[in-house]
């Protein structure tokens, strides 16, 4: 299961019923709990659930609402019940709340750089797969073009100069990235991905940027119209042995 298929199934879950018994819910939970952007989102739908149960539990039902169709014997053209006063109250609050929860859970700089570069190398770390393995570049950017992902990538003379293992198509908030896998010579993989500099709203500079995010060591650059993330495991001289 994806993170993406994950948060489908979630965005059905209503905490404190049987939804909760659900085989795939129980997955999904599991898999949402090892990621922290997701286990955020899933808190906040919670909370959200949560709350929208207590503010719905909180309409009063009209006192003489029971009477007074008991006491009809006739069959009358029901009366437009959503006009009732009580009912607009009810309705308004709901609305308002739908409006707040919208702000209140709204992801705070979702499309920021740093989330790209956590997400990706959280990926490959944790259901890493190729979608084609070839070591031939030409095949590989043919197979990209056709999943309407990022094939114009220009590799770095480093990068030029290791076994290619394949690569594959992944996405980030809609937008296409293109995944391309290297040997660097002792069977450790380098992942190199790259995506449009237009979907960051601060995408790094030219100038090589080195950080390590969890187990791996990044360097990120943007150059033209696409913005480069190279992640592998940690060695001295990461960014001038490939780049």
């Amino acid at each position: 299961m994806t993170l993406g298929e994950a948060k489908e199934i979630l965005l059905l879950y209503r905490p404190g019923t049987a939804d909760a018994e659900d085989t795939q819910v129980v997955e999904a939970v599991e898999l949402a709990r090892q990621n922290p952007e997701m286990a955020r989102w899933f808190e906040q739908h919670c909370a959200f659930q949560n709350a929208m149960r207590a503010k719905l539990r909180q309409i009063e039902v009209p006192v003489h609402l029971k009477a007074a169709l008991l006491a009809r014997q006739n069959i009358v053209r029901p009366p437009i019940w959503w006009l009732h006063p009580v009912w607009l109250s009810a309705a308004a609050a709901v609305v308002l709340f739908l409006g707040l929860a919208a702000v209140w859970l709204k992801p705070a700089n979702s499309d920021r750089f740093a989330n790209f570069q956590a997400r990706m190398v959280s990926t490959v770390l944790r259901e890493y797969r190729m979608d084609l393995v070839t070591n031939d570049m030409g095949q590989l950017r043919q197979f990209i073009a056709g999943k309407n992902a990022l094939s114009g990538y220009q590799l770095p003379k480093g990068l030029e100069k290791l076994q290619l293992t394949g690569g594959g198509c992944l996405q980030w908030r809609s937008h296409p990235v293109a995944m391309v896998c290297f040997n660097r010579g002792d069977d450790q993989m380098l992942f190199l991905f790259v995506m449009k500099r237009s979907a960051l709203k601060d995408p790094p500079a030219e100038t090589l940027q080195v950080s390590k995010v969890t187990e791996l060591q990044t360097v990120s650059w943007t150059q033209g119209e696409y913005t480069y993330v190279l992640a592998g495991p940690d060695e001295p001289q990461f960014p001038g042995k490939y780049l």
